[in-house]
């Protein structure tokens, strides 16, 4: 008859030891994959966010100047609006860093006609947000609307520089557009976006 035989004190507790070693190192595996795959999802959506608001703000401030009847500027330039000249400027709120707002005109209903404030516009950068232009309000003033939310998007530079450039004997304005955004809830999770926007209406 044979007798059985079971697991010494020390094998069980070395056979326990080693169970214990290969659940660590998968919680940790487990752990580092969550990590990442979460820190993915936010860099993915914090640029699609920013991606987003930058579209808005670049194909606005393209429009600068715009007017439906530019061509009298050439052909009859007494006759021409010019109220839409020249309408471009970069400044700041007093609180922020300085060319952190841009203001500009431009013919939104293509009458041909500036219609006052509905067709004055500009963005700012104001308490970590970007905020659009409303009502003709100036830089400094109270009562923009807000573009990103700070629970979602903390922006931490938005700055804008204008320049002009002779290009075939014709003088263009330019602007240079630089952001950078970040998660509120994780300032290392960054990305910096920048773009040059040529002003082709600026007269």
């Amino acid at each position: 008859m044979l007798k059985q035989r079971g697991l010494s004190l020390v094998e069980l507790m070395i056979t326990i030891t080693l169970g214990l070693i290969l659940m660590a190192a998968l919680t940790s595996v487990f752990s580092h994959t969550l990590g990442t795959n979460s820190r993915s999802l936010k860099l993915s959506q914090l640029q699609e966010e920013a991606t987003a608001v930058m579209d808005l703000l670049v194909g606005d401030l393209r429009r600068t100047g715009y007017r439906a009847n530019a061509h009298l500027l050439v052909v009859d330039p007494d006759n021409a609006v010019a109220g839409f000249n020249n309408t471009i400027t970069v400044s700041q709120h007093p609180d922020e860093a300085a060319n952190s707002c841009i203001i500009f005109d431009y013919d939104a209903n293509s009458n041909a006609v500036h219609d006052g404030d509905t067709e004055r516009f500009g963005y700012r950068l104001r308490n970590g947000q970007i905020q659009r232009r409303s009502a003709g309000l100036g830089c400094a003033d109270a009562g923009w609307e807000g573009l990103t939310s700070p629970d979602l998007i903390q922006v931490d530079v938005l700055e804008f520089l204008l320049t002009e450039r002779m290009l075939e004997n014709v003088n263009e304005q330019v602007v240079n557009v630089l952001a950078v955004v970040s998660i509120p809830s994780d300032e290392e999770v960054s990305r910096e976006l920048a773009t040059e926007v040529v002003i082709r209406n600026a007269y």
